[in-house]
This record gives structure tokens, C-alpha cells and sequence, in this order.
């Protein structure tokens, strides 16, 4: 097993990536998209499960894990500037049919990708085309300078870990929230609770693969079989629930994300 960093200028921003090398005929190129918040490392081991099939890349979005900020120490904070961000790692990878995955708030920007840019596939893990989940006055403390972000994060975040989760992959979680930065939680925060892309998820064709985590207290089933039925027009649509796991579920149980994935390109 190897994994490989590097970094690359996207949109004239230091990036950082990680990839497992995979094989050079590989048939598709998948593009992860992590959790708010966190970083790249929440899929080291969905690299190494898929690095004799796949080749995986992962990033760190600009001021996330060892990736440079915006001007001004800034993150990014609409899902538009975020999905641009993305498509333009895509081609600064010159990414061979690419399937971009993503959990959380990746999960979410994987659907306004998928409308407007040529993407070969998509997986939304913990994601949904409307997340107004976040209450205004809990986002503007999240940069304040009275609050601690990682302490403030700490019992909120475990509770949407599942009920079957490894203490190994528990552990890792919350080594993420000890290791948030607040002005970019608060940029994440804000665009995932401004991310409503309803209006044009009929526009979506390509195929599209949903794994939950019905453990998941945020995302709930309801939210995801309203995105779902909101797929109106796509090639293939796979639902997979994944009983006793939650909100992380690329962290809690990537074996089962890489088998749904595997079966779902295996039959493209």
C-alpha cells in the first residue's frame, strides 16, 4: 500500500492532494470531497481499499488540513465558488472520466457538480439538495472569539457517529474536531446551510449512487428520499442504506463505501 502526497496550484491557491497510485487504466478517476471542517485524511482508507482497481485522489479545499487559504486567511463559503473549485481540480488533474464522491458537505456539492459540469458519476454520502440545518445565531458563534470551536463541536459531532462504529474510527473523528480552524468551520457551515439546489436536480443525468448512513441524526432519511425522488432524469440511481452508521460514514465503515461503489461503476 502507498499513499502518494503532492501539491498543485488550483485557481492560483497551493493544494494539497493525496492519491493511491492506482492503475493507469483505471476506468474511472475518483475525485473525494471531505467533510466540513475536516480533511483529506478521512479517505486514506478508501485509497487503500481501492488502489488495485481505482485510481483515488483526494484533496484538502483551500485553509482545510495542509492546503493554502484564500487571500486574507479566507475559506470558501457559497456552494458555487465550491463547486467551481472542485471542477477546476478535476482539470488540473486532467481527470479521466471522473466520479466525484463526497460525504457531509461533500455530499451535498456533488449534486450542484453534477448539474453543471460533464461528470461521469456521483456519490452522495450524508448528503442532500437542501440542508438549512444550521441556526444563524450557533453559525456566527462559531467565529467568535469567546468561543472555542473545538470544544463547542465536541458532544455535537459524537452524536452523529453511528451506534456500530470501530473506537479506532471513533477516535479519528474526534481528532478532527480537535484540529478544526473556526473561520473555515464558519465558511463551511455557512454555505452548507445555505445549499438548495432543488430547483434544478431534474437537470442531472449522469448516473447517481446514495449511500446512507441511517444513523445519521442531520441527514435524515426523510431529507435524503425527498433529494432522491427530486432525480428525475438520471441514467441510474442507486439508494444503499447502511444500517447502524452515521453522519462520517467515509471514516466508520469505508469497506462498505467501497463495495457499493465498486458494484455501482462495475455495472455502468
Amino acid at each position: 500500500m502507498a499513499i502518494t502526497g503532492f501539491y498543485k496550484k488550483v485557481q492560483g491557491i497551493k493544494t494539497y492532494f493525496e492519491t493511491n497510485d492506482g492503475p493507469e487504466d483505471s476506468p474511472y478517476t475518483i475525485i473525494c470531497l471531505h467533510t466540513a471542517g475536516r480533511e483529506n485524511r478521512q479517505y486514506h482508507d478508501i485509497l487503500e481499499i481501492m488502489e488495485d482497481k481505482y485510481k483515488v485522489y483526494s484533496f484538502d479545499m483551500p485553509a482545510h488540513g495542509k492546503s493554502w487559504p484564500l487571500p486574507h486567511n479566507k475559506a470558501i463559503d457559497t456552494f458555487e465558488g465550491y463547486g467551481a473549485f472542485v471542477w477546476d481540480v478535476i482539470q488540473e488533474l486532467d481527470a479521466k472520466n471522473p466520479v466525484v464522491i463526497g460525504c457531509s458537505m461533500g455530499g451535498n456539492i456533488v449534486y450542484y457538480i453534477a448539474q453543471n459540469y460533464p461528470v461521469s458519476a456521483i456519490l452522495s454520502m450524508q448528503g442532500a439538495d437542501y440542508t438549512p440545518t444550521v441556526d444563524a445565531r450557533i453559525l456566527e458563534m462559531l467565529d467568535h472569539p469567546y468561543v472555542s470551536v473545538q470544544h463547542s463541536q465536541i458532544e455535537y459531532s459524537e452524536c452523529l457517529i453511528g451506534r456500530a462504529c470501530s473506537e479506532e474510527a471513533r477516535d479519528f473523528i474526534m481528532l478532527g474536531v480537535a484540529q478544526e480552524i473556526s473561520s473555515t468551520k464558519y465558511a463551511d457551515l455557512k454555505q452548507y446551510t445555505g445549499f438548495d439546489v432543488r430547483d434544478k436536480m431534474s437537470t442531472i443525468t449522469c448516473p447517481v449512487l446514495i449511500v446512507h448512513g441511517v444513523d445519521d441524526p442531520i441527514v435524515t432519511e426523510e431529507m435524503v428520499a425527498t433529494t432522491t425522488a427530486r432525480l428525475t432524469n438520471v441514467k441510474k440511481l442507486v439508494y444503499k442504506p447502511v444500517q447502524d452508521y452515521g453522519h462520517f460514514l467515509i471514516v466508520e465503515n469505508p469497506q462498505v463505501v467501497c463495495d457499493c461503489l465498486d458494484e455501482f461503476l462495475s455495472d455502468l
